[in-house]
């Protein structure tokens, strides 16, 4: 699964570089910020459906209060993780001699795409179908 990730961060990573003319340092930024906020969508996504179908998640109450720390904190979870799978002892370098060579799709955008089309497919269809959930509008 991990091999995965790691071919979608190099898709990412060389679409990015291409994207920026060749400057490694910013599309390695890019590349870790796309699939951070790719992530953050995934989460918020099951977040959303386990809490519309009547599962009671507590999430917010072990993130602090303050409104700044909890988004550092929530920007830390999703953003550290990837820091140390691609960046940390420049592990980009010998990901790229892995697996620049195999990669010939758009694994990197079309995970984002996909992600980002069923975040908007599910909050469209509770909209239009609110009993999809069991929700009630209420007036």
């Amino acid at each position: 699964m991990l091999e995965v990730y790691y071919r979608i961060w190099v898709s990412l990573f060389i679409h990015a570089r291409q994207a920026q003319n060749g400057d490694k340092n910013y599309a390695l930024f890019l590349s870790v910020c796309g699939i951070s906020i790719t992530n953050f969508v995934n989460i918020s996504l099951i977040i959303i459906i386990l809490s519309l179908s009547g599962i009671k998640i507590g999430l917010l109450e072990i993130l602090p209060e303050n409104r700044m720390l909890r988004n550092i904190a929530i920007l830390a979870i999703f953003i550290l993780p990837n820091y140390f799978l691609f960046v940390h002892n420049q592990n980009y370098k010998a990901l790229l001699e892995k697996y620049e060579s195999r990669n010939n799709k758009n694994l990197g955008i079309k995970y984002f795409l996909y992600s980002s089309l069923l975040f908007l497919l599910l909050i469209i269809s509770t909209m239009i179908f609110p009993t999809f959930f069991n929700l009630t509008v209420s007036k």
